[in-house]
């Protein structure tokens, strides 16, 4: 799905699931006419009566409370343990907007977090992040949300999220200061998202597909200039018009008490505004005939071929659904027809949708990309409509196993506050909730013919807009409080942990759904010594099955009980993946140790995967990361570049595979963390003792940390030049790993602060007062026993009219006196306390899933405080002092940066001078 995230990259994410849309299904939400009576109990106006539509269940347990307000405003509330998500759904979107003000929704979207009543500029970031939580909204063509998530760590958090979050959408000041501010990064934002291909491409095919008339090249963002040309009186308009009661559902999934929750949303949220004047709906006239566009652009290396699909209504869930289960055919896995027909040509592709409009009847475009060469564009494009008309003429394909799919899919959302969250608002803007608890009955009543008939309405290659995007050779350039409620990100009773007879350690987690997710690793204490390319041939040839079975044969036979497997290997360890439902563990488990301890080592194996490697380097865009990471880590697998292993491909030979996979597999320990209903079925503990006790002896399980760190003796400037009219800069410090927790807890607060939220140090100075772009961050990575900091920004230099070289200098000056005011003073106890509490909550957030716990519990095995590492984490939070931020920032920013920076190559010589004072 093709969203604009207000404070993050622009996410074109192909949606996996679209769930709950059914034909001509909806809630009947009675008139609201007699209301029982609510008792004022705050010290504010009467809340706004409300009534109770009733409680709605759901699958595992899980009941949804409806509400509506007296203003037509929808309210869903499910409680759930977790994260406590608040978000609300806006019915508009870019499709909503005349032409002359495309982009206003993004632009609106954008100013709802600049001051409303009750609240100044900046200060709804402000108090976000005094709870630890998140915030952000996006903007699609559908509709604009808008959320707040934390784990309610002290009383009265919810009630101070739901009066922040009614504000901002209730009562927007729109000042002129603040829009003329955030005029500057949202037009950096969209010279961000114009230098990206795929939104280029996706435009294209959407105008074509429906007959688009827009000046725009962005349907979402805009143009700079239509940003430019708003008034107040433009956005004040569009927002009045658009922003009503009865256009908004508010969803809150987490831990809350669903009377006492909707008591407060009927305090704070007493809006009665409504339209003015008939809301604008795009009008779209899909294609009648095939129509090709052929694009040369210098922003990508690949060539990109998209078709866009006229698809079913945005409340046809069968069809949608259909739809779903004819993506798994073509491109789900190994097995999908589309992905096995062009592995010849080194390809791949996809299938998302995207919702066009804002009306339960408004259509989905269907949207098929692939990523090829010149050579292969016509081939590959020939191929898709081959598979593509395949699924109308060849149905011999396991129907019950892409149902089986889809409902597991369908059970992992549930363990997710986010996910079950922007469901459940889908599903009621689309009028299709009730369809939630009967979904799987739903998917299971789809017969073959349905499936024909999906694909003959809405995949007709004869009815299809074609948009095939070139490389343009010719341009290319080469106080320590944080929370009164304690809470564990792992509940201990749930985890146990075995070592077998044969060395294998084993970490259960009990889940509470029947989705179930495994990690093995057979893993090494140090690095074999190979030629650069030769881990990577290693990890593409582990996905051609094993020795007994081809992946087609491997991917058919999984696909049949729905088993996503995906088996890897890096530098030192060969790496499985799955999930899967629990009755098919067994088999899940067999086929991962038949292709790790028996890979399909063929010279046909090899040379398919040295295609694949050359294909995707080639082709693949230049990365302000690559020059930084080979400073660092020098002529190891940490460092290489893409020239490196491109030079070394043609040279390696088979021997040279098996002799590294040999290596790894001789002196390997063996370690899988598995997340699966164990108390509900004991049966499965058999299931994985059996398996793993019958595998050779492994080496015992120790704690290991590669030796990568070299020490920085001098700052360096490394540039390299690429037609993006951002520049990219980059600058790192790196730093020697430490094993202690509050070492780990200190540099994680303090990167906070600096740069890793929004409303630290470097988004306040960089972004909001010196709009230098629209993201700026810093983060912390670590290879080994190196740490890195690193600060990245993104900031434009080149516009059709305009240049602003100095944009590199200002990023570059603002690093520094951030790092300089880290190493000079202490932080303060506010920034403290909110540090604090957002990292609680990215603890409790990231451990939030099955497979999320896996991560955290895998991790275990290079940890001295063992697998609950994570709950150690949480207590330690509360003991750092502002004193132990201020000595980690003088013991990391002692050290010398070292600066890469990607840019046209006018920008690096407008800024040669000063580059190069920056070296010593």
């Amino acid at each position: 799905m093709l969203r604009i995230d207000s404070a993050d990259n622009i996410n074109c994410k192909k949606s996996q699931n679209i769930a709950f849309k059914a034909q001509n299904a909806h809630i009947a939400y009675p008139q609201v006419q007699t209301l029982p009576n609510v008792v004022p109990d705050y010290n504010v106006k009467a809340p706004m009566l409300y009534q109770k539509n009733g409680i709605y269940p759901l699958p595992y347990g899980y009941q949804a409370h409806s509400y509506v307000l007296a203003n037509g405003q929808r309210v869903m509330i499910v409680p759930k343990q977790g994260s406590t998500v608040l978000k609300t759904y806006v019915a508009t979107g870019s499709l909503n907007e005349p032409d002359n003000v495309r982009g206003i929704s993004h632009y609106i979207e954008h100013n709802l977090f600049n001051g409303s009543d009750g609240l100044d500029a900046g200060e709804f970031f402000e108090t976000v992040d005094k709870m630890g939580a998140e915030t952000n909204a996006s903007t699609s063509m559908a509709q604009t949300d808008y959320f707040i998530s934390s784990n309610l760590l002290n009383e009265g958090d919810l009630e101070k999220k739901i009066k922040i979050h009614a504000s901002m959408l209730e009562s927007p000041k729109f000042s002129q200061e603040m829009l003329k501010k955030e005029k500057g990064i949202v037009n950096s934002e969209i010279n961000m998202y114009l230098g990206n291909p795929e939104t280029i491409i996706t435009n294209a095919t959407l105008k074509n597909l429906y007959n688009i008339k827009s000046t725009s090249g962005d349907l979402i963002a805009g143009t700079t200039k239509n940003i430019d040309n708003l008034t107040r009186e433009d956005v004040v308009d569009y927002y009045n018009n658009n922003y009503f009661p009865a256009n908004m559902v508010t969803v809150i999934t987490g831990e809350v008490n669903p009377d006492e929750a909707i008591k407060l949303i009927s305090k704070y949220f007493s809006g009665t505004n409504k339209t003015t004047h008939p809301r604008k709906f795009e009008e779209l006239n899909p294609v009648q005939k095939t129509v090709r566009q052929d694009i040369k652009s210098d922003k990508t290396n690949s060539t990109r071929i998209t078709l866009g699909f006229d698809g079913p209504q945005n409340n046809d869930l069968k069809n949608l659904a259909c739809m779903e289960i004819i993506q798994d055919i073509l491109t789900k896995g190994n097995a999908g027809r589309l992905t096995q027909a062009l592995k010849r040509y080194d390809s791949s592709a996809n299938i998302g949708f995207e919702k066009l409009g804002s009306r339960p009847q408004d259509h989905v475009a269907v949207l098929l990309d692939a990523e090829t060469t010149e050579e292969n564009c016509e081939k590959v494009l020939q191929e898709i409509f081959n598979q593509v008309h395949s699924v109308l003429t060849d149905p011999n394909y396991d129907l019950e196993a892409r149902k089986k799919a889809l409902i597991n899919d369908y059970s992992n959302i549930f363990e997710r506050s986010h996910r079950l969250n922007n469901t459940i608002g889908r599903a009621v803007l689309d009028g299709t909730f009730e369809y939630m608890y009967n979904y799987e009955g739903l998917i299971r009543s789809i017969t073959p013919q349905d499936i024909l008939n999906a694909a003959n309405q809405f995949l007709n290659v004869n009815r299809t807009a074609i948009t095939v995007m070139h490389p343009d050779k010719k341009k290319s350039g080469n106080v320590s409080f944080t929370g009164t409620i304690a809470k564990q990100a792992i509940n201990p009773n749930d985890v146990k942990r075995y070592r077998m007879s044969n060395n294998f350690e084993i970490i259960t987690n009990n889940s509470k759904t029947d989705s179930s997710t495994l990690e093995l690793t057979l893993k090494t204490d140090t690095i074999p010594q190979a030629k650069p390319a030769v881990s990577h041939i290693l990890g593409e040839m582990l996905q051609e099955g094993s020795m007994f079975r081809t992946d087609d044969m491997i991917a058919k036979d999984i696909m049949r009980d729905a088993i996503d497997l995906h088996i890897d290997s890096n530098a030192n360890s060969l790496k499985a993946y799955a999930n899967f439902s629990s009755q098919d563990m067994n088999k899940t488990i067999q086929t991962a140790l038949e292709i790790l301890y028996n890979p399909r080592f063929t010279d046909e194996a090899l040379e398919k995967a040295k295609s694949r490697i050359q294909t995707y380097l080639t082709s693949s865009d230049k990365s302000v990361y690559e020059k930084m990471d080979k400073e660092i880590f020098g002529n190891t697998p940490f460092g290489y570049t893409r020239g490196d292993i491109l030079d070394s491909l043609k040279s390696v030979t088979l021997d040279d595979v098996k002799a590294y996979y040999s290596r790894i597999l001789a002196k390997s320990m063996g370690q899988m963390v598995i997340s699966a209903p164990f108390d509900r079925q004991p049966d499965l503990n058999r299931v994985i003792f059996s398996n793993l006790g019958n595998l050779p002896v492994v080496v015992p399980s120790k704690l290991i940390t590669l030796d990568t760190y070299i020490p920085v003796s001098k700052t360096k400037v490394l540039t390299d030049t690429d037609t993006k009219n951002q520049a990219e800069v980059l600058q790192t410090f790196t730093f020697k790993h430490s094993d202690n927790i509050k070492d780990k807890v200190t540099i994680g607060l303090m990167n906070h602060i600096l740069g890793g939220g929004s409303s630290s140090r470097l988004f306040n100075d960089l972004r909001e007062k010196q709009q230098l772009a629209y993201r700026v961050r810093s983060n912390i990575t670590s290879v080994g026993n190196t740490d890195m900091l690193s600060l990245v920004i993104g900031t434009t230099t080149e516009e059709a009219n305009k240049t602003s070289y100095d944009n590199v200098q200002k990023s570059i000056e603002g690093f520094n006196k951030h790092v300089r005011k880290m190493m000079t003073e202490k932080v303060t106890p506010e920034e403290l306390e909110s540090a604090k509490l957002n990292y609680k909550n990215y603890i409790l957030n990231v451990n939030e899933t099955s497979a999320a716990k896996n991560d955290s519990l895998a991790a275990s095995f290079t940890s001295y405080y063992g697998p609950l590492e994570d709950n150690e984490i949480l207590k330690v939070i509360d003991t750092i002092t502002a004193e132990d931020i201020y000595n980690a920032a003088n013991h990391i920013f002692r050290n010398k940066p070292t600066y890469s920076i990607l840019a046209t190559e006018n920008t690096l010589k407008a800024n040669e001078k000063f580059l190069k004072s920056l070296e010593d």
